[in-house]
């Protein structure tokens, strides 16, 4: 599925969160807070649902929940660096 101009999961940074934000006619900030939220929670929900039946053991489950960690800490990563940023200029400003 394409976001923000990108097809490619690792390709999508804060900037096309806002793309696809304001394409879908929906509140930058709040859909970069929402995104950011479920890529906290993910990967302690993937990781509870990969210890329950009849998910224990099997490898291919262990594989997409390492894929979800990764990829949520990427997202964090990359939204929190944009947050810094935005901040950071803030601060020159004043």
């Amino acid at each position: 599925m394409k976001s923000g101009g990108k097809y490619k999961f690792t390709e999508v940074e804060a900037r096309h969160w806002e793309q696809f934000a304001e394409a879908a006619g929906l509140s930058k900030a709040q859909t970069k807070q929402r995104v950011l939220r479920i890529a906290e929670d993910l990967p302690s929900l993937a990781r509870q649902l990969k210890a329950s039946p009849p998910f224990v053991g099997q490898p291919m489950i262990d594989q997409i929940v390492a894929l979800i960690e990764q990829r949520s800490a990427l997202t964090r990563r990359r939204l929190l660096e944009g947050r810094d940023n935005v901040e950071e200029q803030g601060h020159e400003e004043s």
